[in-house]
């Protein structure tokens, strides 16, 4: 495989480097060009989703953070994102089941949902 990179030449305030390094020893990424690099790569991701994908990001306490990872740990999700997924899909299912239903609605697909729960004529 031919590697098609190039070389960029930024310039960053010294205390950004530091931190830099925190994270690239934290990581163990062999250099800063590499945590650049995935710096950048999670930057794009979250910046510039595929078209039918909304990217959030959540802060989370280091107690919440320690609780999901042992959660995958312990076989109960795939992966941290997958765990935090699932949890924000079925709190909205449970809190949309409490909403008395309105003329209004939509299915996910944005076509109307008549106050049966069925499409409108």
């Amino acid at each position: 495989m031919v590697d098609t990179s190039e070389r960029v030449t930024v310039r960053i305030p010294q205390d950004l480097l530091e931190k830099l390094k925190t994270i690239q020893q934290a990581k163990g990424t062999p250099t800063i060009s590499d945590t650049i690099r995935e710096g950048l790569e999670r930057f794009i991701e979250v910046n510039l989703p595929p078209p039918n994908i909304r990217k959030v990001v959540v802060d989370l306490s280091r107690q919440d953070n320690l609780q999901l990872e042992e959660f995958v740990r312990e076989g109960n999700s795939v992966s941290v994102d997958d765990a935090v997924r699932s949890a924000v899909r079925e709190y909205i299912r449970s809190r949309l089941s409490e909403v008395p239903s309105t003329s209004g609605r939509h299915r996910r697909d944005g076509e109307p949902v008549a106050a049966d729960g069925s499409s409108p004529p």
